[in-house]
């Protein structure tokens, strides 16, 4: 017999990103809000993560070793050669919330563990640090009443200690989030107690409406190895951060999860008031417009940044930010601006992770744009960051893949409406001006409609003009009807005001409070019902 908890308190969150630890984009900045959220509203949260270099930083606040913890043993690789791996760990504390990273305490565990680059060598760190977390339960006795393991670098983890809890005595809720699926696929071998950890032991699983027994390996060989997929089963709630994308991930896996999925959208934190003391305190005003001059001025000149192209002669700034990958599309807005006029300029405030043909791509078509693109091509600070989007006229997603879309939300916080692709998540972020006339916050444009998104950036530019400056000629430029009717049935519009309200009423702390509390229930019950299923 096995025991489940009858409310949740105590959570571990599992991640390889956690914003103000290491982080590249979304997932960091979604699980840290989730942590912030759950300390005030009073759960105690621990958050598991590998240091990634990161305990010997001072940007990190006050780290602190954590003594006793000492976890060393062989792993025993396919050539049947045993390997040694020491890990130690730290502990600080943000925002209430109890982070401990894994250290490596030898140079063959520190090559990996330690490592500047959060996804360098990953097989490697996802094993160490699954080994880590089974030594923790091992050394210390902890026992969570629920584990939020986030993608696949936290999978393998997340399902190893469901299964050692539940071989103590343990039914504890265990929800894997998928904010972006991976594809990784290994042989048994990979995540088995011989190299990662994960015991072959017969255990207790939801599928096709009931709860059955089966053993890990079956499970793991017969969806071929895949992790993803793998931790969809093992879980007590499958969740995502959109509807569309949790569509795609059923379509995948099967429709027959769909019972105990869950939706948790991303939230922001980021308000137009803190943005606006930045700027005054930067730049000595906040109106958008001056803002925007000084700030063209100050990436051109001032900023020792790794950048392509170069700005001038902007009256509009359209900007946009993510990672420097295929992925994020980039290239369509920059070839976009071929359907606007000269007036408009572009900013990709980029964060490299490694893709150097793509990073040369868009070096090359911006410099077929000299004087309208200037691609970033280092970490702009978050301070930096803010006030570029605060002072453009539209930001744009043209994502060719996007499950959520956290920057659409942050730069709809700040008062600038969005352009997105119709991909993924991306159309639940905002509302569409076109069917919206009057509350809209951006528009939607499908993906290989440059002509479209272009029409929608010179409209908003101008639009989002209007409000800045009061000069009522701006709207006498419009040329898309949508733009036209718009102004036609309202011509005091703030489309800025309506993005902020629409993210207000959404996408804050508040929503996402209520939304884990109905997550966390739910997989406490499927926990429970779990508990009740015999082996």
């Amino acid at each position: 017999m096995i025991v489940a908890p009858i409310k949740i308190n105590d959570v571990w969150i599992l991640t390889f990103e956690y914003d103000g630890i290491a982080s590249l984009g979304g997932l960091g900045r979604a699980v840290a809000m989730y942590a912030k959220t759950l300390v005030e509203d009073g759960y105690r949260v621990t958050v598991f993560m590998p240091s990634h270099g990161r305990h010997l930083s001072r940007e990190v606040g006050v780290v602190k070793p954590i003594e006793g913890f000492n976890a060393c043993g062989y792993r025993v690789g396919i050539d049947g050669n045993k390997y040694w791996y020491c890990v130690g760990a730290s502990e600080v504390n943000i925002d209430g919330v109890r982070i401990i990273l894994f250290m490596g305490l030898n140079a063959d565990t520190s090559k990996f563990l330690d490592n500047w680059h959060v996804y360098a060598y990953v097989e490697e760190k996802v094993c160490l640090y699954t080994r880590a977390l089974i030594h923790w339960i091992d050394r210390f006795g902890d026992i969570p009443q629920l584990i939020h393991s986030n993608d696949w670098t936290t999978a393998l983890a997340g399902v190893a200690l469901k299964l050692l809890f539940e071989m103590k005595g343990y039914s504890i809720p265990f929800i894997y989030s998928i904010h972006l699926l991976s594809w990784k696929s290994f042989p048994w071998h990979y995540a088995s107690s011989d190299w990662c950890g994960v015991p072959d032991v017969l255990h207790r699983i939801w599928r096709f409406n009931r709860h059955e027994a089966i053993g890990t390996r079956v499970l793991w060989d017969s969806i071929y190895g895949n992790i993803d997929h793998f931790a969809a089963i093992e879980s007590d709630v499958l969740a995502s951060n959109s509807w569309s994308y949790m569509g795609e991930i059923l379509n995948r896996f099967g429709r027959w999860m769909e019972e105990k999925t869950f939706v948790i959208h991303n939230v922001t934190d980021w308000r137009v008031e803190d943005v606006e003391k930045d700027a005054e305190r930067i730049f000595g005003t906040k109106s958008r417009s001056e803002v925007r001059k000084m700030l063209i001025d100050v990436l051109n000149r001032k900023m020792q940044i790794r950048r392509a192209g170069e700005l001038y002669n902007c009256r509009f700034l359209v900007s946009t930010s993510g990672r420097v990958t295929w992925s994020k599309g980039f290239d369509i807005l920059i070839n976009a601006l071929d359907y606007v006029g000269r007036e408009v300029c572009a900013i990709v405030a980029g964060i490299p992770i490694g893709d150097v043909e793509y990073e040369k791509f868009l070096s090359r078509i911006a410099s077929n744009k000299w004087g309208r693109v200037l691609v970033i091509l280092d970490k702009l600070s978050q301070e930096m960051l803010k006030i570029m989007i605060y002072a453009s006229n539209v930001f744009v997603v043209p994502s060719r893949y996007e499950p959520f879309g956290m920057v659409s939300i942050e730069a709809q916080a700040l008062g600038t409406p969005v352009i997105v692709t119709a991909v993924g998540g991306l159309p639940e972020t905002i509302l569409d001006l076109r069917y919206n006339p009057t509350n809209g916050s951006g528009i939607i444009i499908q993906l290989d409609d440059l002509q479209g998104m272009g029409e929608a950036i010179h409209d908003l530019s101008y639009l989002t003009e209007f409000i800045d400056t009061n000069d009522r000629s701006c709207l006498n430029s419009l040329r898309s009807p949508w733009a036209m009717n718009i102004i036609a049935r309202n011509p005091q519009i703030n489309v800025r005001d309506n993005a902020i309200k629409w993210v207000d009423d959404r996408f804050r702390k508040k929503r996402l409070r209520g939304l884990l509390r109905s997550c966390y229930e739910k997989a406490r019950v499927y926990a429970y019902y779990r508990a009740l299923t015999p082996l």
